[in-house]
């Protein structure tokens, strides 16, 4: 067997040297919000690079949790992150299905009015009017309702259903099989990588939302967790946290650190579980329209 000459192995070195540079830029901001959320109050206060904290210590931790919005930011970010996935997979899956079917009467049309959706907005405004007429400000379902349907989502789930073959669902149909059925046992079933995608993009928007939060929502008990870490970040509000772990209070770094780290746990915990079908989900109609 021929082995690689030596341009081609230093050429693969080179590729992995840039590659591991790479990694190490990503990787390490991470690494040092991690690093100063562990360190003591006179660790975090030093300027410079943070890897491994030299003191290690949970008080930022204790200090953050008792701070009593942080749990009903908690809850409220899980909410719209259950609520609002599920909802957008249902409404989803409802309008991409018959606008794939080639039967289907007016899906032209309908599907022109989707892509003037993502393109012409309403503005600001009249969707505050909107949400105001409905009853929906300083509710979580604020957080939840507008972002039921996505034009994109929609979209892509229309060229997932088109690339199933349409011998399966004419075999169905054969049988007895409503569209109902269809889509229940032929459809969802091989969407399955195409349904965890927009899951996953579903969850990653609702953790990183706070727009909303700022535009409609007042009532601090309805915070979601992006704002109440927004608040300690950008607003500096750490004037709340007035008990102490200990003799030394953590440094505000410390505090705002540690905010970030449980801000991001949910994306943490589950990305690694839905990778294998992101990855197949992100090639959705790069070969097959």
């Amino acid at each position: 067997m021929r082995t690689g000459t030596w341009q081609d192995k230093l050429a693969v070195c080179l590729i992995y040297l840039v590659l591991g540079l790479l990694a190490v830029i990503v990787v390490y901001p991470f690494i040092h919000v991690l690093s100063v959320s562990f360190s003591s109050r006179g660790e975090a206060l030093r300027s410079g690079f943070h890897w491994i904290p030299r003191q290690i210590t949970f008080d930022a931790y204790k200090e953050m949790l008792k701070y009593p919005f942080i749990w009903s930011g908690f809850s409220n970010t899980l909410f719209r992150m259950a609520a609002g996935t599920v909802l957008t997979l249902l409404v989803t899956v409802c309008a991409a299905y018959p606008l794939s079917r080639k039967e289907f009467p007016w899906k032209r049309v309908l599907v022109m009015l989707l892509l003037f959706t993502m393109i012409f907005d309403g503005g600001i405004v009249p969707h505050y009017l909107l949400l105001k007429e409905l009853h929906l400000l300083n509710t979580r379902w604020v957080y939840v309702l507008p972002h039921a349907a996505n034009a994109f989502q929609v979209l892509v789930m229309i060229s997932f259903f088109r690339s199933i073959p349409d011998a399966l669902v004419e075999a169905a149909r054969i049988d007895g099989a409503s569209d109902l059925r269809v889509l229940a046992r032929i459809m969802l079933p091989l969407s399955m990588p195409a349904l965890v995608t927009i899951g996953l993009w579903s969850l990653v928007y609702h953790i990183n939302a706070f727009m909303d939060n700022l535009l409609y929502v007042t009532d601090q008990t309805k915070f979601v967790l992006q704002q109440i870490v927004r608040q300690m970040l950008i607003e500096n509000r750490l004037d709340a946290f007035t008990s102490t772990v200990s003799e030394i209070p953590p440094a505000p770094e410390s505090l705002k650190m540690a905010a970030v780290i449980v801000s991001s746990l949910p994306v943490l915990v589950l990305y690694p579980f839905l990778l294998r079908f992101f990855e197949k989900g992100t090639m959705i109609g790069s070969v097959k329209g």
